[in-house]
């Protein structure tokens, strides 16, 4: 009986990293039928935290030349700027707000693709996210969405284009437990850094439960 054929790397990446991702979508408010223009400026907030050092230590990356994809025109940060500029914070604001200081290894090849797994991935679901803004907030993109808008009508054609150098990069190079790993740990990351207090929560339930079942008052 022939070995079956091992899964493509976008199916393996999907399966692997679904329950961090999982995790994450279920703590957001995003799509809350009451989300507030409150809770939106601090999301908006917390991700600009998170991709600014990101995005710098991704573009500091060694590796780029090892996988022919171009970031540059694909920036995040311009575009958490803008919106936070439309929705009234000023730049003296925006240079005080913290910054994530744990972040994924993006040293090599493998890490630099699992981490644009996750960030090129998040523009799929911006979509949807930018359609409950406009019905929730009258927020558009050009009024302070254009975040989760992503790359517009042509994001679809951006995630395909990504996907195939990423399949391309796993065929010809392998390195796909790396290539998981590294998108596990910018899930990880960047769920630590939007919702560190329900992931507290979270652990404490679990440890309380551990000690009951283990009978330490």
């Amino acid at each position: 009986m022939p070995l079956p054929l091992p899964l493509p790397i976008l199916e393996r990446l999907k399966l692997g990293t679904r329950a961090r991702h999982v995790a994450l979508e279920s703590r957001t408010v995003l799509m809350d039928k009451d989300l507030s223009h409150t809770n939106y400026h601090q999301c908006l907030q917390r991700f600009f935290g998170y991709y600014v050092p990101l995005e710098k230590r991704m573009l500091a990356s060694p590796a780029w030349h090892e996988i022919e994809f171009l970031y540059n025109n694909r920036n995040k940060t311009p575009q958490l700027v803008q919106d936070l500029c439309e929705l009234g914070f000023k730049q003296h604001v925006l240079d005080a707000l913290p910054r994530c200081n744990r972040l994924p290894e993006l040293v090599t090849a493998a890490q630099l693709l699992g981490c644009l797994y996750v960030i090129e991935g998040a523009t799929l679901g911006g979509q949807i996210i930018t359609k409950h803004l406009s019905a929730r907030l009258d927020i558009t993109p050009e009024s302070g969405g254009s975040f989760f808008a992503g790359y517009g009508h042509q994001t679809g054609s951006h995630w395909k284009a990504f996907g195939a150098g990423l399949t391309a990069f796993a065929t010809q190079v392998g390195s796909d437990e790396e290539i998981i790993s590294s998108a596990n740990s910018t899930f990880k990351t960047l769920d630590y850094w939007l919702y560190p207090t329900q992931i507290q929560d979270n652990q404490q339930k679990d440890n309380q439960q551990d000690s009951q079942q283990q009978g330490i008052p």
